[in-house]
């Protein structure tokens, strides 16, 4: 665990000083414990759609639908196109005399004032989902946020969590309403080591040391939480002004994120015997929809509308909405794939997978709102997933 933490803190080579206490950092974003990296592509709308193994993470009930096993062991990097330049910048400013680095470092960061920068990396783990049921092991989950904002001067807003998962999920159909209606429900049970670091950095700050980082300023803990899914496929007219629907075979979900949300309070203090507990999973409400359309030679299209992150505490409006498309296409059982387009929290989203035997590969981009309510601002992403399915 310490060596993941210590490799997302040398990507950034940021210094802390020891004697100093830390200035709480800001954080306008929702942080996701887990994303998809198909489902970023089409705007994270997933939560009626989630057909997957990731289905584990955004409606367990979705398992109970599956006929078959399946077992993903994936490797994931995602970043922001402007996030190698910021680093190239620190390591020319280290080469500035000493007597000038601090107006070097205050230079750097106001030259940076509203900027966003986004590095999740590495994200590796195995997922086998079954009907019925589902297991998950996600060892190595690091997400690393620098901004820049003018708080006491200049600073460098960091705000990190690196997040190990194991998760547990079981489903099952019902007949609640009778035979026309499709319902299922289910339950993932997970248990989560954070590891989180949430300050702002000042630039006498980093003039004033090496790349040496003092991790009595992590906070660390071990959550146990509870997902609740629910999906429903309602019968649909076969005649009459809505019979169109019944070519769209249109289903709505709901689901209960983080039901328990009581914190990490488990704490092993791998980092410093002093850490503190890192902030709560937050409990969240999401609200999907899936809308299939006919199928046309190889193609399977469908799209999907959903509501995410409901409760939250830096919800809004904007943030809550996604949408998206795809196209799903299969030549052969060992040739098929996807082509996506979204849209996130506003902004728009597209992604491609591609399927050949064993060997996967997902590519997406997708923007996320990091912004106040009042200054709106997009963070573009690039995330690239490679993966062995069996």
């Amino acid at each position: 665990m310490r060596s993941v933490l210590l490799f997302g803190l040398a990507l950034v080579s940021l210094t802390l000083h020891a004697q100093s206490e830390p200035v709480k950092s800001l954080d306008f974003t929702i942080h996701q414990e887990y994303i998809s990296t198909r489902a970023s592509g089409m705007g994270n709308a997933f939560t009626a759609g989630a057909d997957d193994f990731s289905a584990i993470f955004y409606n367990p009930a979705m398992l109970a639908l599956r006929n078959e096993g399946h077992l993903r062991m994936f490797a994931r990097a995602g970043l922001g196109p402007e996030s190698l330049k910021l680093f190239k910048e620190i390591e020319d400013v280290k080469k500035v005399p000493d007597a000038d680095q601090p107006q070097a470092y205050t230079d750097l960061i106001t030259s940076h004032y509203g900027d966003h920068f986004n590095y999740r990396l590495p994200t590796a783990g195995a997922v086998w989902a079954r009907p019925g049921w589902g297991i998950a092991l996600i060892p190595v989950d690091l997400s690393l946020d620098l901004s820049i904002h003018r708080q006491i001067g200049p600073m460098v807003n960091v705000n990190m969590y690196q997040d190990s998962t194991l998760a547990v999920a079981y489903a099952r159909k019902m007949n609640w309403w009778g035979k026309r209606h499709e319902t299922s429900w289910g339950a993932t049970i997970k248990s989560i080591h954070r590891i989180h670091v949430g300050e702002a950095i000042s630039a006498g700050q980093l003039a004033n040391g090496s790349t040496v980082w003092d991790k009595s300023h992590a906070n660390e803990g071990l959550t146990f939480d509870l997902d609740l899914g629910y999906w429903w496929r309602p019968p649909v007219p076969q005649s009459g002004m809505f019979k169109f629907l019944k070519h769209m075979e249109p289903s709505f979900a709901f689901v209960v994120r983080n039901a328990v949300d009581y914190g990490f309070k488990q704490n092993f203090h791998l980092m410093d015997k002093n850490s503190g507990e890192p902030p709560k999973l937050q409990r969240r409400f999401d609200f999907g929809s899936k809308w299939d359309l006919p199928k046309v030679w190889v193609f399977d299209p469908h799209f999907a509308l959903d509501v995410r992150d409901v409760g939250h505490p830096n919800w809004t409006p904007k943030k809550g909405i996604h949408a998206g498309a795809e196209l799903y296409w299969k030549m052969y059982n060992w040739w098929k794939g996807h082509w996506a387009v979204g849209l996130n929290q506003g902004y728009w989203t597209a992604g491609f997978g591609a399927r050949m035997a064993i060997f996967q590969l997902d590519i997406a981009t997708y923007g996320e709102e990091v912004g106040t309510p009042s200054v709106p601002i997009e963070s573009r992403r690039y995330m690239l997933e490679a993966a062995l399915d069996f």
